[in-house]
């Protein structure tokens, strides 16, 4: 966790390339406003220029005045474009996989392009005038050579939003941005548990010691905790600070957030609340369970009446089991973290693979029970997420087993259906090592 919460929030709000982009364009119509002055100020100069690539002050203006609408009719098209498939995210797929592409940075490289090129003409517009009779100028050139480049990108926009309009394309781009939030913040191994400092005295003086409760003072979700920080006020108030709710929570106003153990006269509560960021809304930053939620509402909004998409449910199934057989992998959040001295300083609320299980598959579970697709992927699926995990983690996916097993027994399928549920269960079964459960299991 490395980068600030504001660094996040300003690499994926909607008009951070558009506004660099813009900056440039600003410096570079006068960079080249000058160059043109200095290049064309010495006598003999245009013998070395291509005429062709030389303007009067009228073909100039003309040129740049053309330049400057066009761009701008291309970005009010683009926009109306975003607008269509924003609509179309919120209709078919989920609200939340909106920020996926408003956030991409080839869409956002697009609108930063457009906007730049129309500030660099209407810059060259406002600064260009004829000094001496007959004047040359070489900047109408530059401004024709971009006006090709946002030609070129506008045809790659067309070509992008109708890839990321598809919902194939969009699930992949969801769990790729997730298994890299994964390897980010998580750590391959195959310990079962991080290691707990309960050996020495900490653990003896926040069992005895009544902690100082810091509340919130806004509503909203968690969508921020900056554990590094966290760690360093804590090392210098010389206390032990626990986190009480997870990131992606939401926390109204006087909800308990931190608990800290010390010396009253050194611990500043605001200090350490500002170091958790609240907002109105829950944002992708270096958030796994949020990207694994997004994919499961996809699955959801595809079962319902109005949609009926069982094919695009079975997908996010598969890359729930790409996402959570990456997590079975992996240590997973770490709860406790020490200074620099080995003390502990920051103990933090984890979720257990369970939990991770319940929050994929429970939702989709529920509502596509009676579609033997679903039920049949659900259980295929968890096959492949054991045959990947190390045994301290199948234990949980055998208690998600019988979980699912529990909530379709009192569907009604077909002979052929049950055979082959049957068969899925009974490979599951066999890669969690619990052969012998099959005949409690099966599903008559």
């Amino acid at each position: 966790m490395a980068r600030s919460a504001s660094i996040l929030r300003l690499r994926t709000s909607f008009w951070y390339l558009p506004s660099f982009y813009g900056t440039m364009a600003f410096i570079l119509a006068i960079g080249t406003l000058l160059l043109d002055n200095y290049i064309l100020s010495y006598k003999g100069a245009e013998k070395y220029i291509p005429t062709i690539f030389l303007s009067d002050i009228g073909l100039s203006q003309t040129i740049l005045s053309s330049i400057a609408s066009s761009l701008l009719t291309m970005t009010t098209i683009t926009f109306s474009t975003i607008l269509v498939v924003l609509t179309t995210y919120l209709s078919e797929f989920s609200p939340r996989a909106l920020q996926n592409f408003i956030t991409d940075h080839a869409t956002q490289r697009v609108l930063g392009i457009f906007t730049a090129g129309f500030i660099y003409c209407i810059i060259l517009l406002l600064f260009l005038k004829e000094t001496t009779e007959e004047q040359l100028f070489l900047v109408p050139s530059f401004a024709v050579a971009i006006a090709i480049l946002c030609l070129i990108v506008f045809v790659f926009f067309i070509q992008h939003v109708t890839t990321w309009i598809q919902v194939s394309n969009l699930l992949h781009n969801i769990t790729v941005e997730t298994v890299e939030c994964m390897e980010e913040l998580f750590e391959e191994s195959d310990a079962s548990i991080h290691d707990a400092p309960w050996d020495d005295w900490e653990s003896q003086d926040i069992t005895t010691k009544e902690p100082i409760i810091v509340m919130s003072k806004e509503p909203g979700y968690v969508q921020y905790i900056d554990i590094k920080a966290l760690v360093k006020k804590a090392y210098v108030a010389d206390c032990i600070v626990r986190v009480e709710r997870q990131q992606g929570d939401y926390i109204n106003e006087h909800t308990p957030l931190l608990s800290i153990w010390g010396s009253g006269d050194k611990i500043n509560e605001n200090s350490f609340l500002s170091l958790i960021t609240v907002s109105i809304s829950r944002a992708p930053l270096e958030d796994v369970e949020f990207g694994i939620r997004k994919v499961t509402e996809i699955g959801v909004r595809a079962l319902s009446s109005g949609i009926n998409d069982p094919s695009t449910a079975v997908h996010c199934i598969e890359q729930l089991g790409t996402l959570l057989s990456k997590l079975a992998s992996m240590q997973g959040p770490q709860p406790y973290f020490n200074d620099k001295n080995r003390n502990l300083r920051i103990i933090v609320k984890t979720p257990d693979f369970f939990d991770y299980l319940d929050i994929a598959f429970s939702p989709i579970l529920r509502y596509g029970k009676i579609d033997i697709d679903v039920i049949s992927s659900i259980i295929h699926v968890l096959k492949i997420i054991a045959d990947h995990s190390p045994t301290f983690r199948k234990k949980a996916i055998w208690k998600y087993t019988k979980h699912t097993t529990e909530t379709i027994k009192e569907e009604t399928y077909y002979e052929l259906e049950k055979e082959r549920l049957n068969r899925n269960l009974k490979e599951l079964l066999f890669s969690l090592g619990q052969g012998k459960e099959y005949q409690k299991l099966l599903i008559k």
